[in-house]
């Protein structure tokens, strides 16, 4: 074996390792959201529109825990840190109806608004997406090694 195929060998090997790094990750944060989707859906199954705002997030997180894990070592995970809090940051915003929240059970109506705590969530996002700005911006000030 000459010298390439031998590195071509070892990048196969190095690939394989992270997308099965990629994929355990997600496999248990995967179970995560289905015991916290099994906890919470006795409790909250008159809600019409409960499934489809957790399977949205459960779903987007999933996908950031697998591409977010799969680009460990590269510029590219930071850029999907920081679009992961914004995507966070825009569905809390709409699943929430911008804080205000409405239950309706045959004739009674419940609403509650609860806009500062969004505001905070909003926040934890925002730091969330700037520490993420500020490790891709430390990553790529690294000399590569070689």
């Amino acid at each position: 074996m000459n010298e390439i195929e031998i590195g071509q060998k070892r990048d196969r090997r190095k690939f394989a390792m992270r997308v099965v790094k990629a994929t355990l990750f997600t496999a248990v944060s995967g179970i995560f959201w289905l015991i916290l989707w099994f906890l919470t859906s006795m409790i909250l199954k008159d809600l019409p529109q409960y499934l489809e705002l957790f399977a949205v997030l459960a779903w987007g997180l999933i996908f950031f825990t697998f591409a977010i894990t799969f680009s460990e070592g590269t510029i590219y995970k930071y850029i999907l840190i920081i679009i992961r809090a914004f995507f966070l940051i825009v569905y809390l915003a709409y699943s929430t109806n911008c804080g205000v929240f409405t239950v309706t059970f045959e004739n009674v109506s419940f609403t509650v608004e609860f806009v500062p705590l969004l505001a905070v969530m909003i926040v934890a996002s925002l730091l969330s997406m700037i520490r993420g700005i500020l490790q891709a911006i430390e990553f790529a000030a690294q000399t590569p090694k070689d």
